[in-house]
Order: structure tokens, then C-alpha cells, then sequence
């Protein structure tokens, strides 16, 4: 009986080969990230390598399993393990692509908008030009036409490019001194696990103050600023937060996640402090409510005292019967 040859496919165990060395590549892109061994530019770019690499081993599968159905032979095993690994290897990339493209600005958020709270050393890094282009082309290109298919005129803000405004990101008003807000800040910073780099502590009870400390994410390690500025205030203390991204790379949380944390512990902190926290928290219909107390026009002329100053210890006689003692002799 004449034996035909067995057709054996070459690109099914290419694909596993190449799927396997592109899953290495994102672990170990992640890791060094992680822990700080690379800059933002060399892990984007690392992940867009490995997540080509993967695309290529899953094309190569694809066309494996097509040639195994049509002319017979082993490697289905192969083509299939090609496709698990490169599917493995390409979702991290995906995900931080899609997090960069989906998730338009975020870089600074802050609750007061028009005069964000001062941040001493923070800023993004110039050793990145990657993203910083990559950024640039997004803002330029891709988050208006996004802009334009979204029905909520509170996600982009008008004539400020792809900034997200964020409703419940605003200004809060606390019943208590700046000091104890101060002090609460300080507590919560510390609860986050931040490390304070600056402060202007409060020399008088009712002074401005400011905290600033740096955060990480917990997945990507990307370090953040986060500014505390804490007025005097009609009802007691004001309190802004501004929280600012020293890269363009997003991790799964944002800066708008890292300043409700704050407020969630420096609520958390008052709650352990005073007990009734409802009793500290204002609403704005309550401070538009309050009138500010009225000042006094200037006069032309500096007012006389209606009565003439009177020291009794000078006037004071002298009892009866007290010695008195010369001091110098």
C-alpha cells in the first residue's frame, strides 16, 4: 500500500514560540515598571512590542490551524497553546492602550479649577517624549471626535480641549479651625500611606495652611502629587484638593480617585475625632445663605476716646504699716 507523506506545518510551533516570548516580555515589562527599573517611555513602548510579537503569533495560529483543517497533520496543539499565550500577552497592552485612549486628560484635577492649589515640586517628566506625543496627538486628534459621540455635557469642558470635569469633585467647607482641619489632613495623608514632602503648619488657629505629599498607584507604581490647601472660611475652614500625575501613563485609578480617598479619610478621621460628622460638613445652600459681616467705612479723622485712660496700680495709695524696701541698695 503506497503511503502518502504526513504535511507537517512549520508556523504552528513559530506561534507558540513567539507567543511565549511575547508573554515573557509583558511580565517582565510590568515588573521592571513595577518596581521602578524603567521610565514610562521604555514600558509603553515595551508593551507595544510585546503586544505586536503576540498579534504576530496569533495570525501565525490561525493560519496553522487553517492549514492543518485542509491538509491534514499534526499541530493543532501547538497553534492552539500559540493562541492561548498570545491572547495572554496581549491583554496587558491592550489595557494600557485603551486606558491612555478612553480615559481623556486626568493628568491634574483639582476642586477648585480657576486657582488649583500650589504644588512645590510636582510636574511632568521631560524624560518621556513618547508619550508626551502620544499625548498631544490624542488631545489633538482622537478626545474631540470621542467628545463629539458622548450625550453628556459633563464629561468634556468646553473650550479647554479634553479636561473631565468631575461633578462631585469640588471645594469643601468643614465647622472647625483651619488647625483641626490641618491636622486632620495630616492624619489622612498618613492613613493613605503618602509621604508628606512639604507643609506650611498653622502658627495661629484660624491661618491658611498647606499640605503636599507623593503617592503611588498600587498596580503600576506611578507616583502622583497631592496638594491640600486649607483656608479660613465664614463657616469655619475650606478645604481644596488638587491631585497631579507626573506622567501622561494612567493607571486603573485616577487623580480624581486619589482626591475622593482623601476626602473618604479625612471624613474617616473626623468621624474618630468628633463623632458627629454632620455636624461639621456644610452644604453650599448654607454658606450662600450667610451674609458677610459689614465693614465700617474709613473716617477722615481718628476718633477721640470718650474716657480717660485710669491705672490704679499708679494712683493707688500706699496701706498703712507696708515697709517699703529700697531694691537697688
Amino acid at each position: 500500500m503506497k503511503r502518502y507523506a504526513t504535511h507537517r506545518t512549520a508556523t504552528a510551533p513559530a506561534s507558540r514560540t513567539l507567543a511565549s516570548c511575547a508573554l515573557a516580555l509583558a511580565v517582565v515589562t510590568f515588573l521592571a515598571k513595577r518596581f521602578g527599573l524603567i521610565d514610562a517611555d521604555v514600558f509603553v513602548l515595551s508593551f507595544m512590542v510585546a503586544a505586536a510579537v503576540a498579534l504576530i503569533a496569533i495570525l501565525l495560529a490561525v493560519f496553522a490551524l487553517h492549514r492543518v483543517w485542509a491538509l491534514g497533520g499534526p499541530g493543532v496543539p501547538a497553534a492552539l497553546t500559540g493562541v492561548v499565550l498570545g491572547l495572554l500577552a496581549i491583554g496587558p497592552p491592550a489595557l494600557t492602550v485603551a486606558i491612555l485612549v478612553l480615559r481623556p486628560g486626568g493628568h491634574d484635577v483639582s476642586t477648585d479649577r480657576l486657582n488649583p492649589p500650589e504644588l512645590t515640586s510636582a510636574g511632568l517628566s521631560g524624560e518621556q517624549p513618547f508619550l508626551s506625543w502620544f499625548d498631544a496627538t490624542l488631545e489633538r486628534d482622537v478626545w474631540p471626535a470621542l467628545a463629539q459621540l458622548k450625550t453628556d455635557p459633563l464629561d468634556v469642558q468646553a473650550g479647554t480641549g479634553p479636561a473631565m470635569l468631575y461633578p462631585d469633585i469640588v471645594s469643601r467647607r468643614y465647622r472647625i479651625s483651619t488647625a483641626q482641619l490641618h491636622a486632620a489632613g495630616r492624619k489622612a495623608l498618613e492613613g493613605l500611606g503618602w509621604n508628606l514632602v512639604d507643609e506650611l503648619p498653622p502658627d495661629l488657629l484660624d491661618v491658611a495652611t498647606r499640605l503636599q505629599a507623593v503617592g503611588r498607584s498600587q498596580l503600576l507604581g506611578l507616583d502622583h502629587d497631592v496638594a491640600l490647601r486649607i483656608r479660613p472660611d465664614p463657616v469655619g475652614a475650606l478645604l481644596d484638593v488638587r491631585a497631579r500625575s507626573r506622567t501622561p501613563l494612567k493607571d486603573l485609578t485616577g487623580n480624581d480617585d486619589h482626591i475622593r480617598g482623601v476626602f473618604a479619610e479625612i471624613d474617616r478621621v473626623l468621624l474618630e475625632t468628633y463623632g458627629d460628622l454632620s455636624r461639621l460638613a456644610v452644604d453650599e445652600a448654607e454658606v450662600e445663605g450667610l451674609e458677610p459681616e459689614p465693614v465700617e467705612e474709613p473716617r477722615d479723622t481718628i476718633p477721640l476716646p470718650g474716657f480717660k485712660p485710669y491705672f490704679e496700680e499708679e494712683d493707688a495709695p500706699v496701706p498703712d504699716g507696708v515697709e517699703l524696701t529700697d531694691l537697688e541698695g
